[in-house]
């Protein structure tokens, strides 16, 4: 099975003259998610483990909050069978040698670490919580040399502008930027309607 499903081309839909124009002026943070959420306890190991390979000179990534830019119409939601409200986005900015390790999304920055008693959720409850998630990913730009993003079953490192994916819940990915300019995603998280 595979780890991305093909949602089609949104080119008509999404405003991406507006997207393109608000990276210009985002105040970015950057981030390692090798070092704050895949060290985790409630991670699996083999996550734990590798994030000893990785750290900010080879795997960071700047990031902004994008949600109440308005950059989903309400068509958006329709398609691809997602809630409008509570939902996140954010504008992911890689440059040229960094890398996300294989991972599988626990949703974080949507769902939180902790359940409301305090306690970290447990794997089989992110995976469980997963199937009522949608994720997409919507690269900003047509393909670049050496952006790739990556599962065990494929690699897609060809696009345009407006395709769309979904990346199943559970599902091993990750990406590089193995080229020479920076790679802009628009990821989209969202409780299924």
């Amino acid at each position: 099975m595979s780890s991305f499903n093909f949602l089609g081309n949104f080119s008509e839909i999404l405003p991406y003259e507006k997207i393109i124009s608000y990276i210009d002026t985002a105040e970015w943070k950057c981030e390692c998610s090798t070092e704050t959420e895949h060290k985790k306890s409630t991670r699996p190991t083999i996550e734990q483990e590798q994030s000893l390979f990785y750290s900010r000179h080879n795997s960071s990534r700047f990031e902004v909050i994008v949600k109440n830019e308005n950059f989903f119409p309400d068509e958006w939601f329709s398609l691809v069978g997602a809630k409008k409200e509570n939902y996140q986005a954010k504008i992911y900015k890689t440059m040229p040698g960094n890398a996300e390790p294989p991972h599988i999304d626990y949703f974080p920055s949507f769902i939180g670490h902790t359940k409301e008693d305090g306690s970290l959720y447990t794997q089989e409850e992110i995976l469980t919580l997963g199937k009522n998630i949608i994720r997409a990913w919507i690269p900003l730009e047509n393909n670049k040399l050496g952006h790739l993003l990556f599962s065990p079953e494929e690699v897609i490192h060809r696009w345009k502008r407006g395709d769309v994916w979904e990346f199943v819940p559970g599902k091993i990915h990750g990406f590089v930027n193995a080229g020479r300019e920076p790679r802009y995603v628009l990821v989209f998280t969202g409780w299924r309607a």
